[in-house]
């Protein structure tokens, strides 16, 4: 299997609104989120979103796999966690439906929070060449708080019914997401319609426009999932998602210390891998992709690039996208080494599933695992 050197492109850099929130990712919510944020110049994005109405050569499987010594492996703290391979789900958490958030991600709503504790993070194209983030958390008693929440699409809808989640959002698109929501009776609650766990970040009124404030109080979720009469336990089946190796495992394929991956003209994802963690953390157009509550640099110990044989533009209107994600070609990046895979979602509520070229199911390492879904073509590793 051939794989081509990381390329080098010219992106555009923009000036990044860089937040300290002291209690943002803990805070209590009594009307507003409190937080103590210091901001600088606010960020200008190259592109803008639409407007909203917020009330929306082959390898083969014979070979070898070989374990590492790092990282050590963690010592048990609680339940399995079905999306991870750790045990670190509470007693609170433990049995009940994973959640997945809107997360915007356009270059004028960054630094995000909440973001870096979640389980898995899906990031897929939308309009206007932008992407935005899906964060999923298996702990539905223990989600922080989350900003900045956005609005339903109809894709990300689908791939959260890929692990029977609870999807929540901030707005819909109109045309077309809140038609098929509706149509499959899927669970979500909308922040349009919802103030018991969706709010405004006062701190980021000053700096930031409407769109980009919105949050999602994480402890209030699970009692209100139970409020609203949300099924609580998973469908049969829907305990586990992945197959995950026994201790980290470095896996057949080439070596992979960096790769690149062009999500659109406009948004550049790229992971760098620390051997001394077993991670690759994670640049946004070649800056760290941080989270502003953890101060932390966004790192996952798989990720799994899903090829979709079609990205296109479906309504020329307001430039909503269309996206296969029935099934194709991708990568597994994991423990320094990529391998090509193949992936499939076979109906809207089917899980996701992973296998080697030759039909074999696929195994990654626990831990957090990105999840992007690309043009054909748009990955490079190193």
């Amino acid at each position: 299997m051939k794989f081509e050197k990381c390329r080098c492109m010219a992106v555009i850099v923009c000036a990044a609104a860089i937040m300290s929130c002291a209690s943002c990712g803990n805070g209590d919510k009594a009307g507003k989120l409190t937080t103590t944020t210091t901001t600088t110049t606010q960020a200008v994005s190259a592109v803008t979103e639409i407007s909203e109405t917020t009330t929306t050569a082959p390898e083969t499987t014979t070979a070898k796999v070989t374990t590492a010594a790092k990282p050590k492996k963690e010592k048990k703290k609680g339940a399995l966690n079905p999306l991870t391979g750790l045990y670190d789900v509470s007693d609170g958490g433990k049995g009940r439906r994973p959640c997945a958030v809107m997360v915007n991600n356009i270059e004028a709503s960054l630094p995000q929070y909440g973001i870096y504790d979640a389980d898995i993070i899906f990031e897929i194209p939308v309009e206007g060449g932008i992407t935005r983030l899906m964060a999923l958390y298996a702990d539905e008693s223990d989600i922080p708080n989350v900003c900045s929440v956005r609005s339903a699409r109809y894709y990300f809808a689908l791939f959260a019914q890929s692990f029977d989640a609870v999807y929540l959002h901030m707005g819909i698109d109109k045309k077309v997401a809140e038609p098929m929501l509706e149509d499959l009776s899927i669970d979500h609650i909308d922040g349009a319609y919802n103030t018991n766990i969706y709010d405004r970040d006062e701190n980021r009124l000053a700096y930031y426009d409407l769109e980009h404030t919105a949050y999602l109080w994480g402890k209030g979720v699970k009692d209100e999932i139970d409020n609203l009469g949300i099924r609580s336990k998973p469908k049969k089946g829907y305990d586990s998602f992945f197959k995950f190796y026994k201790e980290f495992t470095k896996p057949s394929g080439e070596s992979c210390k960096k790769a690149v991956v062009n999500l659109s003209t406009w948004y550049v994802s790229q992971f760098d891998y620390d051997s001394k963690r077993g991670t690759y953390k994670k640049l946004h157009n070649g800056s760290k992709h941080m989270d502003a509550s953890a101060d932390k640099q966004l790192e996952f110990t798989n990720l799994l690039l899903l090829e979709s044989k079609e990205i296109k533009v479906i309504n020329e209107k307001n430039g909503l996208m269309g996206i296969d994600w029935k099934g194709g070609d991708g990568y597994l990046v994991t423990a320094g080494r990529v391998r090509r895979i193949k992936w499939a979602k076979n109906g809207e509520f089917d899980k996701l599933t992973l296998t080697d070229e030759n039909g074999k199911a696929l195994s990654i390492n626990a831990g957090k695992t990105y999840i992007g879904v690309t043009p054909q073509g748009a990955a490079y590793f190193s």
